[in-house]
């Protein structure tokens, strides 16, 4: 007799949203959804929130009023099925039949774990090797082992914790409230009977009319003539309960991992001229623009792969500052890298690998696309210097959050994502950055200060050779870092403008009174 696992995660979005934002654990959370002009509406919430009083159905405005610590965060269904494709992945360690559960929103996989209890020590052990493994990961999941499939589903659902907590509680701030349960087999029956009529995964509509009709157990279900099942409520009812009975054969869909989106090629015979290299490549890259079609994606990173006869297989990669797929854009690309590169040995095969993959949105062009257009242009012009030169020789600068002026900039690879204050508004960064220096020196320079007073502002100071007067001085502006640097550094900064009408931005050290120039305002 066939056996099956059901691994379900309660509140599975709230789950991987917390997973993969730790910033966001042990804080009240809910999820949104978007309702055509009228808003969010929460479609979800976490425990702590539900206790101070957000409930699934509100719009988020009110849940914000009611709770005004509340975390929204958009609901996405793409990444939730994407995590538990990769939950489903790592599962084949348990079962070499694994799938998801076939539903909009997943929220469960399904192991066939016929003859697998062996490999375990029994299905005792397995059950809980599995329900273990998950929890350690930092997952909560309620794991069910049945006779059927829709037995399964059930009762990981549906039965009650014999320690009165639900498994939503959990939501990964608690993974222990992990737990499993063991049916024995020609039992499952037995533990239907008592849940509600929703563990056959029926309807909303079906739902509705039991609740109207006073079913509200399973049970009861069984007890009705199979002629009247049909008649009141269609062939749906009928053919769940005969699934989870075992009477109709369900079959779970394996999850085969997508395979890489690549292409190769392999000659007959060994070639040495270039250009049989470079159509070769062509090719390669046609088809790989087919496969990245039909996955509606493009590569961020290219890998080309040359397998050279007698000797070792030569890789080297393009890197792109947005996925692309179009075979003439990658070619031109890979030809200026190829350009780069001594083939030593005659080249056997060639492979072609799309390594980093992301969606392109179907965007609907305007009218008038100058700003895109600019954008892609810029776009091309980094890909092209990144192939030529490398990624280390083209650069950009990013605003990190550092008090230390001089160390609240860093330079990452101009075709690498964006982050920290990269996207800030015009009239943001205005706001932020109007009482700093147009060139901030990358160390600070000792200069000779005369102050009006021991611990005043500055009246004249000597760099370059040159004695500069002060007219105007704006300050002090206190900066200090934390505690837990090796070194504190505090500073006290000053706008000095001088008789010649040029603007510096200098400090005094506290530590030991010393003065620095660090910038110019002109």
């Amino acid at each position: 007799m066939p056996r099956v696992l059901c691994a379900y995660f309660p509140a599975w979005s709230l789950q991987r949203n917390r997973r993969q934002r730790p910033d966001l654990r042990n804080r009240p959370i809910a999820l949104t959804r978007p309702i055509a002009n009228k808003g969010n509406k929460i479609a979800a919430c976490c425990s702590d929130a539900r206790r101070l009083g957000v409930q699934p159905g509100m719009m988020q405005t009110e849940a914000v009023a009611t709770l005004p610590g509340l975390i929204c965060v958009e609901e996405d269904l793409d990444a939730d099925r994407l995590a538990l494709v990769q939950l489903a992945e790592w599962a084949q360690r348990f079962s070499p039949v694994v799938g998801l559960e076939d539903a909009i929103a997943p929220t469960c996989l399904f192991l066939d774990t016929t003859g697998c209890d062996a490999c375990f020590g029994g299905e005792e052990r397995m059950i809980q090797a599995v329900c273990e493994a998950f929890a350690k990961n930092g997952w909560c999941v309620v794991v069910v082992l049945a006779d059927t499939l829709g037995a399964a589903w059930g009762i990981s659902h549906l039965l009650p914790s014999p320690s009165g907590v639900s498994g939503e509680e959990g939501e990964l701030r608690n993974p222990p409230n992990s737990r499993y349960v063991l049916i024995p087999r020609n039992e499952h029956p037995a533990f239907l009977c008592d849940l509600p009529p929703a563990a056959l995964r029926l309807s909303e509509r079906t739902l509705t009319l039991l609740t109207q009709l006073g079913i509200q157990r399973v049970g009861q279900l069984m007890m009705l003539p199979r002629d009247q099942l049909a008649e009141r409520f269609g062939a749906e009812v009928g053919l769940r309960l005969d699934q989870a009975l075992g009477h109709v054969a369900e079959v779970i869909t394996p999850f085969h991992p997508e395979p890489d989106a690549s292409a190769s090629w392999r000659f007959d015979d060994p070639i040495e001229r270039r250009e049989v290299l470079a159509k070769a490549i062509d090719l390669l890259l046609e088809r790989l623009q087919a496969v990245l079609q039909k996955r509606c994606c493009g590569t961020r990173l290219l890998e080309c792969t040359l397998e050279l006869d007698g000797a070792d297989a030569i890789r080297f990669e393009c890197s792109l500052s947005r996925p692309a797929r179009t075979a003439h854009y990658l070619r031109s690309l890979l030809n200026t890298r190829l350009e780069q590169i001594r083939i030593e040995a005659p080249v056997r095969g060639v492979c072609v690998r799309a390594v980093v993959l992301e969606k392109i949105p179907d965007d609907q062009q305007s009218l008038f696309d100058a700003d895109e257009a600019g954008d892609e242009a810029l776009a091309e012009l980094l890909d092209s210097l990144v192939s030529r030169l490398g990624q280390d020789a083209v650069t950009r600068s990013r605003f990190v959050a550092d008090p230390q002026p001089e160390l609240a900039c860093r330079f990452e690879c101009a075709v690498a994502k964006a982050q920290g204050f990269a996207a800030l508004t015009p009239g943001l960064l205005e706001s932020v950055f109007a009482h700093r220096p147009l060139r901030l020196l990358s160390r600070p320079i000792a200069i000779e200060v005369v102050a009006i007073a021991p611990l005043g502002m500055p009246h004249r100071f000597h760099y370059a050779g040159t004695d500069h007067t002060a007219v105007f001085c704006q300050g002090p502006e206190r900066i200090e870092t934390g505690w837990w640097r090796s070194a504190d550094v505090r500073r006290d900064y000053y706008m000095v403008e001088t008789k010649e009408g040029t603007r510096w931005w200098i400090f005094r050290r506290l530590d030991d009174g010393r003065w620095f120039l660090h910038g110019c305002f002109d």
